[in-house]
């Protein structure tokens, strides 16, 4: 099933031209014109992202609303604004939009910004890797430059999400849904907690130091490039 990304514009010309780049390079699309069928439409199975135009009334508003929500927390948001409009710029990066840029959006620069929602060259049969990383879902393994590294379930959880983006950073409460049960409350300096220990855990393997920490933001895995040229 290819990624779905749904497209939130009341503007014909951008839908359809939205529509053929994406379809080009691998995704489906779902059209809509406003807040409340966008909201909709990124409940669909499937839907990996959502690219919403900011002349759409209410649309940071819906923005905020998916981001809140556990089910559609982990979409991937594009925001467009107008050329001179900083303030709603700002609006939708704190309602949780992803990425923001200005009308009009070259094609390169939209196709850049969801490329790691296609298919991951580095997921083969639930398989993750990154790097000297490797990850077996199915099975629960995680190797590092063939090293079998056993892993406490909340790390594992953890690494994996990293692994699905490697280079996004994610905020702490984004890492805390995806490895805790849903409705449990976890305090931040928990999740930093169980990234020391991830941390340890693939730095006893090899001395460099895969997870990047942005402080006062989060974590992410560093790149397959940037692993590498640090790489003893």
């Amino acid at each position: 099933m290819k990624p779905i990304i749904v497209i939130g514009s009341r503007d014909a010309d951008f839908c359809l031209f939205a529509r053929h780049v994406l379809r080009q390079t691998g995704f489906e699309t779902l059209l809509t014109t406003n807040a409340n069928e966008a909201i909709a439409a990124a409940r669909t199975v499937g839907v990996r992202g959502m690219v919403i135009d900011g002349r759409v009334a209410n649309a940071v508003s819906a923005c905020g609303s998916l981001k809140d929500d556990a089910s559609t927390a982990g979409l991937k948001i594009i925001a467009l604004v107008g050329a001179n409009s900083a303030r709603q710029y700002a609006d939708f990066m704190n309602a949780g939009a992803d990425e923001g840029f200005a009308r009009p959006v070259s094609p390169d620069h939209l196709l850049r910004a969801l490329s790691s929602l296609s298919a991951p060259t580095g997921v083969v049969h639930g398989r993750f890797s990154c790097g000297d990383i490797e990850m077996h879902v199915p099975a629960r393994r995680v190797w590092r430059r063939a090293v079998e590294l056993h892993l406490p379930r909340l790390e594992f959880a953890i690494l994996l999400h990293l692994l699905k983006e490697p280079g996004r950073v994610y905020l702490r409460h984004e890492l805390a849904s995806a490895a805790w049960p849903a409705g449990v409350f976890v305090d931040p300096k928990t999740v930093n907690v169980h990234i020391g220990r991830l941390r340890r855990a693939l730095t006893a393997v090899a001395a460099t130091d895969p997870i990047r920490t942005v402080r006062g933001v989060g974590y992410g895995l560093c790149p397959e490039t940037e692993a590498a040229s640090d790489a003893p």
